[in-house]
């Protein structure tokens, strides 16, 4: 039987005799890699803190003492030494372990989040609640560098110094985010690290060897020890001990699908079509070559919104300003002001941080920023963290916007040129996945007002979609002779289609994404401003939960969201 095979708890962690540990720490690697192999995850940062998080759980007892990840890309060995071992092959999966950490899962994880920069925060009113309250337990941050390009880090440390009680932060410095940090924070922890967290009011310690367990040990016994807040800066290597995530200088194997090794080679396998962000990658590459206009901002996400290789060829036009939303809003909407035609690449999920700049700095004076919304709708294995749910709810309301998605691959160009010509602000909304193979119908209008895609004469019943919805629309639609109607910019609905489509009697509603101010919402509108009655069904994400994590088209089965789901509404409406 192995170490890690023994260890039930924390609690058999800090009864190990110290000569185990680097065995263990072995152990846990060997362990995240195979899980990753099997199911994907976050393997990089969390081959990189392996023996951090064992002498984590040597000096502190959770749960009782409270150790706050900052998002969770980093605490796989937390969750193998936390009673989930066993459980690490059903990770991301229907059912399975979290993708992040969540306290509903364990009570060991002390707070859920898959956003960064979070942990500082948090940390600091834990420990001011666990004091106003009497309640025992210590409080540990563990935040990556990469944090440190967000705003709401520097929030937090500004206020805890002050105000915290012996908070101590633990910095995870690799060197990265999910590529290499950028900005000027990158060479302040390079050179000048002390100065800058003493001038704060932090003891610091550092820079440490975050892969020397027992000097680790030492070092988190003496700031337990400390009743004044203390900032341990721990250097780590992301990827630490899997050779491809090592070798891979753009993201030390940050996220990795499943994979397996061949002669000492890693094989991942996908298949041939490319996915939405590809394909709005190579359009965007191709306005970039032709008109000058045209720059573009990512908030640390040139891997995820496929943007590294327009980086490389306009590398003074292509912006990726760290792990700080709200600055990436900003700074397009100062770009917008000379003229230029920014264009914002961003999950669904990051743009809801940067809410107040998109109402007070886009829509306020209505600049032409082009806001392309990836990972629009259901993710899957990242779960409810990631879920594209409720853009168009809080985007909608914005005067002056357009919210428009493509329902065939082909539509990504004519939108995003449209959004481009267009002196407002614009959005355009993809999901995740690979590109539908189905192709546009000769004779389908153009994408971006609303538009029959599916109009036969006669029909009982419409459907009313948006986006690659609207696909599994025509597929229940067609055989049963129903119509289908995209519903095109969200933010004006046609009326006269929308009454057209409410004239068969009975309308069907299907939207990945909450109802509550979107699709659903913007049809009624629609229906009581001309007074009309049909029969209505809506399908769409719960509204009293968080859709969590799974393969998404099961999800969509189970949600009703796939053709199957669509027909079978439509026929219990009519037989209403």
């Amino acid at each position: 039987m192995t170490v890690l095979e023994r260890l039930t708890s924390p609690a058999d962690v800090r009864a190990l005799d110290e000569g185990m540990l680097d065995g263990l720490c072995a152990e846990l690697r060997q362990a995240i890699i195979a899980t990753c192999g099997a199911v994907g995850g976050h393997l990089g940062a969390s081959l990189g803190t392996v023996e951090l998080i064992v002498a984590l759980h040597r000096v502190y007892r959770t749960p009782v003492d409270r150790l706050v990840f900052d998002v969770g890309h980093q605490a796989y060995a937390h969750k193998l030494l936390t009673g989930r071992a066993a459980r690490m092959g059903t990770l991301r999966q229907e059912g399975g372990l979290a993708p992040f950490l969540d306290p509903i899962e364990s009570p060991h994880d002390a707070f859920g989040a898959g956003h960064a920069c979070t942990a500082v925060s948090v940390a600091v009113g834990m420990l001011e609640g666990l004091h106003r309250t009497g309640a025992p337990g210590q409080v540990v941050v563990i935040v990556g560098d990469g944090a440190l390009t967000g705003g709401l880090t520097f929030e937090g440390l500004n206020h805890a110094a002050v105000a915290s009680r012996g908070l101590v932060v633990v910095l995870n410095d690799n060197g990265m985010s999910i590529s290499t940090n950028v900005g000027a924070v990158r060479a302040m922890l390079e050179h000048d690290a002390r100065r800058f967290f003493e001038a704060l009011g932090f003891v610091y310690v550092g820079a440490l060897d975050g892969h020397d367990v027992r000097g680790l040990v030492a070092a988190l016994r003496a700031a337990k020890a400390s009743t004044k807040p203390v900032l341990l800066h721990v250097r780590t290597q992301k990827g630490r001990g899997f050779g491809p995530a090592e070798d891979d200088p753009q993201t030390r194997g940050h996220a990795m699908g499943p994979y397996e090794l061949r002669d000492g080679k890693l094989v991942r396998t996908r298949g041939g079509r490319s996915t939405w962000s590809e394909a709005f990658a190579r359009t965007l590459e191709a306005r970039l070559a032709v008109d000058e206009r045209v720059v573009v901002i990512t908030p640390a996400m040139l891997e995820g919104s496929s943007l590294v290789g327009l980086k490389a060829r306009f590398p003074s036009r292509v912006f990726d300003v760290g792990i700080a939303e709200q600055h990436a809003v900003t700074f397009a909407a100062g770009l917008a002001t000379t003229g230029l035609r920014p264009v914002v690449c961003v999950y669904s999920t990051f743009l809801q941080r940067a809410y107040d700049q998109l109402v007070h700095d886009v829509a306020l004076p209505g600049l032409p920023v082009v806001f392309a919304v990836d990972r629009a709708g259901l993710v899957g294995a990242d779960g409810a963290t990631h879920q594209g749910a409720f853009d168009v709810s809080f985007l909608r309301p914005l005067p002056g916007f357009s919210i428009t998605s493509p329902v065939f691959a082909d539509e990504l160009e004519p939108l995003l040129d449209d959004a481009l010509r267009r002196g407002r602000p614009s959005v355009l909304r993809f999901p995740r996945g690979v590109l539908p193979e189905a192709v546009r119908p000769a004779g389908i209008a153009a994408p971006g007002a609303s538009r029959w895609l599916h109009r036969p004469g006669a029909a009982p019943l419409a459907f009313v979609s948006t986006g690659v919805t609207a696909l599994a629309a025509l597929e229940a639609a067609r055989p049963a002779g129903f119509g289908v109607l995209d519903a095109g910019d969200l933010a004006q609905l046609d009326g006269a289609l929308v009454a057209e489509a409410a004239s068969t009697g009975a309308l069907v509603l299907a939207e990945e994404a909450t109802p509550r101010g979107g699709l659903a919402d913007a049809v009624r509108e629609v229906l009581v401003e001309r007074r009309l009655s049909p029969k209505v069904r809506g399908l769409a994400l719960p509204v009293d939960h968080f859709v969590r994590h799974g393969e998404a088209n099961a999800q969509r089965r189970a949600l009703g969201l796939d053709a199957v789901g669509l027909a079978r509404a439509a026929r219990e409406l009519l037989a209403s």
